[in-house]
């Protein structure tokens, strides 16, 4: 059962099932928050997005050191492939000319990063 706890023009708290949703109306995208899991709607394509896969700004388990081109990514995550993303220094590396995919869970640069140089990686979690 749902029923709207705060409304005003462009925000709705919905309490559901003992969870608290937010909804946020901006034009044709919803955004819809739970204590379960976030999700973005846009309503004008009938599109969800589950924002739970999402990692932003992880470190690799290896440490750069000017030799290591394969990096892993961390916890033992599996990225979907082609949606990797690859900074050093907080400049985005370009895939095929500074990288490539390597395996579900590694991925290789084509210059070895220093050990001053800081490695971070964005990707969706299969």
């Amino acid at each position: 059962m749902r029923k709207i706890v705060k409304s005003n023009e462009n925000t709705k708290s919905v309490h559901s099932n003992s969870q608290v949703l937010v909804v946020k109306e901006a034009a044709s995208n919803i955004t819809v928050k739970s204590r379960v899991t976030s999700k973005v709607v846009n309503s004008k394509i009938n599109l969800s997005m589950d924002t739970s896969r999402f990692r932003w700004n992880q470190t690799p388990v290896e440490t750069p050191n000017g030799v290591i081109l394969v990096f892993t990514l961390p916890n033992s995550e599996a990225y979907v492939s082609g949606l990797l993303e690859v900074f050093i220094d907080g400049l985005q590396q370009i895939k095929t000319t500074d990288w490539s995919e390597t395996t579900k869970n590694t991925f290789t640069l084509v210059n070895a990063p220093d050990t001053d140089e800081i490695l971070r990686i964005n990707y969706i979690k299969q």
